[in-house]
């Protein structure tokens, strides 16, 4: 049997970059006949249970470790000579980032009616248009998450950032165009394509630069940004709309970001400008017990993936339908006009931030007083699943506006507990991947999207309502519990 020699080992610190000691071989008793890498300190198999650095025989045939190419990966608050990452100031310029990614979505949202009685569209068109930013979104979706593990997170973000505001500004230009219902879909395809970036850099930063037990801290503050811009974006396109027209607000927020972009990279310090991939992030060898190389994925990995997939799936169908036509719901079956529905539309995702910020908080908590990490995560996810299935599901009863707002209020601030839940869970289980994973997963998510605004606009413009579309969302954050509880209980992928 061949002993592997140069396996290396990742430690994580809150401080410069160290190495770990060489991995040793720990020989089983002769009866096992096998022998395992181990290193120093031990890497979990279940998240929050150890596994013992003494020797110990082998439950399968193959024992799996991870042998690092070249240098070690930097630790998670990684520093240099040039300036040293503070977490506070990355969490500020990412979660304005974030929070002008979800405030230029919802403007639209806001601006969709004004827009329609313009240009002359149906609500089918409306429907393809909001598909249009789903369109773009997607595309680009695994190449952001890839561009973001090498290159960084931080600067792929606020580049990003950059391009969708250009995107942003150019959006009543369409009104000018001889067919203007697809020029509007064009802007909105390259809005979505150049925001594309958002969700994986943002995961890929915090697992580069913030260290392993702020983690869940640190998403959920971005997120609750995230969800402040929804309640922004609707709050301030109501009244601007109402008074300057649709037009304007698109200018102003385009301005906006291209000018925070600018700013907030000119502050960010140059360990996070000039942030690489270290080598053996870039090739991880997976080796058998016999230092043999394996590239295939194993059927575990495999339904591992599926199950996180179908999970963010559901993530994203029942966030993008509330995003995308809250606004259009209040005023359609509630009988609000424009601009009251822009400012009661932002109380959802003004909960919605307070329950993203909250549950992390909360999670951070947990864990520190020796709650395991999976069981934390999948705490998070059965409320960011059996509550909105809940409220959605009464929204079918009831047209009372009080009670209706209640219940949207509800879901919306109880989904965005996936912050804490499948959004952490993917730094537990895959740091090293985690952009790349939440690309893929997200690209799939993202077709859902797609399909969910294309039937709910059918569904609407059939039926007169909205009460089958959240019938239909109701049972799938039914089943997103059930798949998360049956198949997701900390295994480690990609450590």
């Amino acid at each position: 049997m061949r002993a592997i020699a140069h396996a290396r080992a990742v430690v994580p610190t809150t401080g410069a970059q160290r190495s770990s000691p060489r991995a040793r071989v720990a020989t089983t008793p002769r009866r096992a006949g096998r022998t395992s890498v181990t290193s120093s300190p031990p890497r979990t198999g279940n998240l929050g249970v150890p596994v013992a650095a003494r020797a110990a025989p082998l439950k399968s045939r193959r024992a799996i470790v991870v042998l690092n190419a070249a240098a070690d990966v930097p630790s998670s608050s990684s520093t240099d000579a040039k300036g040293a990452v503070s977490v506070g100031a990355l969490v500020l310029a990412l979660g304005v980032a974030m929070l002008l990614a979800s405030a230029d979505r919802t403007i639209f949202a806001a601006a969709a009616l004004g827009i329609k009685s313009e240009l002359g569209m149906s609500m089918r068109d409306v429907a393809t248009a909001q598909s249009a930013f789903l369109w773009g979104y997607g595309v680009t979706q695994l190449a952001a998450g890839a561009a973001s593990d090498r290159f960084g997170g931080a600067r792929t973000l606020l580049g990003g950032l950059f391009a969708w505001s250009l995107a942003i500004a150019a959006t009543p230009l369409s009104a000018m165009a001889s067919a203007p219902t697809t020029a509007l879909a064009v802007s909105r395809f390259m809005f979505g394509a150049a925001s594309g970036c958002a969700l994986p850099a943002s995961a890929a930063a915090v697992a580069a630069h913030v260290p392993p037990e702020r983690r869940s801290g640190a998403l959920s503050a971005i997120f609750a940004m995230f969800n402040c811009g929804s309640a922004f974006g609707l709050a301030a396109a109501g009244g601007l709309i109402a008074t300057f027209g649709w037009k304007m607000i698109f200018y102003g927020f385009g301005v906006v970001g291209a000018v925070w972009a600018i700013g907030a990279w000119a502050a960010m310090p140059e360990s996070v400008k000039t942030w690489r991939a270290p080598e053996s992030s870039k090739k991880d060898i997976v080796v058998d017990e016999n230092g043999e190389e394996m590239t295939d994925l194993s059927p575990e990995i495999v339904t591992q993936l599926l199950a996180l997939l179908w999970c963010h799936v559901v993530v994203n169908w029942g966030f993008m339908i509330l995003q995308s036509w809250l606004p259009i719901y209040l005023a359609n079956d509630l009988g609000m006009s424009i601009s009251s529905s822009g400012v009661i539309g932002a109380l959802p995702w003004l909960f919605t931030a307070f329950m993203s910020f909250s549950s992390g908080q909360v999670a951070d908590k947990l864990i520190a007083r020796g709650m395991e990490r999976w069981k934390v995560r999948r705490l998070a996810m059965n409320v960011a699943t059996i509550g909105p299935a809940l409220g959605l599901f009464a929204l079918k009863f009831t047209s009372t506006p009080a009670v209706a707002l209640a219940c949207i209020i509800a879901t919306t601030g109880l989904q965005a507990c996936s912050v804490a839940g499948y959004h952490s869970y993917l730094q537990d289980i895959a740091p090293s991947r985690a952009g790349a994973i939440l690309g893929f997963t997200n690209t799939v998510g993202v077709a859902a999207s797609i399909f969910a605004n294309i039937v709910t606009g059918a569904s609407v413009e059939a039926t007169g309502a909205f009460s089958e579309t959240f019938m239909l969302t109701a049972a799938m954050y039914a089943s997103s519990c059930l798949v998360w509880n049956y198949f997701l209980k900390g295994k480690v992928l990609f450590p």
